[in-house]
This record gives C-alpha cells, structure tokens and sequence, in this order.
C-alpha cells in the first residue's frame, strides 16, 4: 500500500491509494460511472437500451442478424455476457431470437423495428457522448482510449499472466 500524504487527492479512497495493483478495480470502477452517467443521459435523450448494450446493437444493425456466438466473438465479451443482454433486449422488444435453421444448438438475434429506431436515436446521441469525451481528453491531456490500445495490444502480445510470472513471487511467510 501506499502511504497517502493528508491532502492527496487519493486520502480517504484505500483503492485509490492502492496504486497499480488495484488497476483492474480502478478501470471498473471508471467504467461503471461512465455507464452510469450514460445512463442518465440517454434517459434524456429518450433511450431504454442499457448502454453496455449499444454495441451489440450496432453490430446486428450493421452486419445483420447474429449468432450469440458471433456476437460474443465480434465484441469480445463472454456468452453469458451476451446471454444477459439479449435476454434484456428482447423484454425491451428491441431483439427478436430464433433458432438458427443451419443448427438447432444456435440462436439467432435479429433486430425488431423498435430496436432499428432505438439504434436510430442512439446514433444521433454518439455526437454529443464523443464531444464529452474529447472535453475529457483535452481537459485531462490524456488520451484514455489510445492508452488502452496500447495496453490491449501489449497484452495480445505477451498476457498479464505471463508478465506477473516473470517477477518472483515472495516465499509464503
């Protein structure tokens, strides 16, 4: 752990003060309050699709209807992952699913005219969700999304696993 001078902006908040070691937690954390506050905004803007789901909706629109499988592939997420938003936009009537006539193991999901508006009006708020975060990158000097390039490239190279077994570990006390 660190030892946080009084005043720090990092006093009071013990993942915070946990530095590198809590990366993980911390990027989590950002993410959640980015969704949250996107959450809010695209209540606004009159938007019921949950926003961790604007992806996939753009993928289905993009590419056509999809395979849960593809989907998980195309975006990188778990199955389950995927599971739960199509199961959250399908109450939402924003996806329809099917079995997949090639392979009755498979489901497919396609959008309904709902969800086509929904994507609709989700593309006009991108705008204004990207102007926010260049004022977030200009304000800050820092560009997070190229900085996570770099990581995810490094990582695709050479994974944290293998990083962290190249530094020996203590002897157990």
């Amino acid at each position: 752990m660190l030892d946080v001078a009084e005043g720090d902006e990092r006093a009071g908040d013990f993942i915070t003060a946990g530095g590198l070691f809590f990366l993980a937690h911390r990027l989590r954390r950002l993410s959640d309050a980015l969704v949250i506050e996107c959450e809010r905004w695209f209540v606004e803007a009159g938007i019921i699709a949950p926003p961790r789901t604007t992806s996939m909706l753009y993928l289905i629109e993009n590419e056509g209807p999809q395979r849960i499988t593809a989907i998980a592939s195309a975006l990188k997420q778990f199955h389950p992952v995927v599971i739960d938003w199509v199961s959250k936009l399908k109450k939402l009537g924003l996806v329809t699913t099917a079995v997949d006539a090639d392979d009755r193991r498979r489901t497919i999901v396609s959008l309904t005219q709902s969800g086509r508006r929904e994507v609709a009006k989700i593309r006009r708020a991108e705008d204004a969700i990207t102007a926010a975060y260049v004022t977030l990158q200009n304000e800050t000097g820092a560009s997070l999304i190229d900085g996570i390039a770099l990581w995810e490239s490094a990582l695709s190279r050479r994974s944290l696993f293998v990083r962290i077994g190249e530094h020996e570990a203590p002897p157990p006390a």
